[in-house]
Parts: C-alpha cells; sequence; structure tokens
C-alpha cells in the first residue's frame, strides 16, 4: 500500500473529492466497498477516562462511516502518551511496525 503509484490515486481521489461543496464531500466520502479499510488512531484525548472513551468511540463512529460501514478490525490505536492527530506520519516508525503486524 506505501507504493507511489497508490499515493498517486489517492491524491487525485482527494483532490475530486475537494473539488466537491463541502457538504456533499462530508456526507458522502467513503472508501469503496470491497477496499479493505483500517483505522490507525491515537488512543486517548488527553484528558480523563471519560473524555477518552467518548474520543474513542466518536472516532471509530467517523472511521466506520468513512469505511463504508466495513472497518476492517482490529483499529490500531496509539498508545503512546505523545500521539496527537499527526502521530501517524509523525511517529513513522510506530506505523509501519503497526501496519507490517497486520501483514499490510
Amino acid at each position: 500500500m506505501m507504493k507511489e503509484d497508490i499515493w498517486a490515486a489517492q491524491y487525485f481521489a482527494v483532490r475530486d473529492e475537494a473539488s466537491r461543496p463541502w457538504a456533499d464531500t462530508n456526507d458522502n466520502l467513503t472508501a469503496p466497498a470491497d477496499v479493505p479499510t483500517y483505522a490507525i488512531m491515537s488512543y486517548n484525548s488527553g484528558h480523563n477516562d471519560a473524555s477518552n472513551k467518548f474520543y474513542r468511540d466518536r472516532k471509530l463512529e467517523k472511521a466506520s462511516q468513512l469505511a463504508g460501514g466495513n472497518l476492517a478490525q482490529p483499529a490500531l490505536w496509539c498508545t503512546d502518551s505523545d500521539c496527537s492527530l499527526a502521530f501517524p506520519v509523525s511517529k513513522s516508525t510506530w506505523t509501519a511496525k503497526a501496519l507490517i503486524e497486520l501483514g499490510l
């Protein structure tokens, strides 16, 4: 999945979606049904247990929506204390290791 032709296809798909009105894109943006979609997310919101659970539940809900209800399991959660919304890229070694462990 990390080959340049995949990145190019993703770039043009996002560019096409971005050219549409925001509401239409936001409501209808989903992965194709035959494409496995994985969620790589930070585990905590950085506050307390209740807000962390709410944060995870909403993130899984949104990820499932974007995956068209076909979200592959398990979700990949980064539990390191320095995980932020940017962690899949800023912690690329962690992300690559997690994907390799899933066989991707």
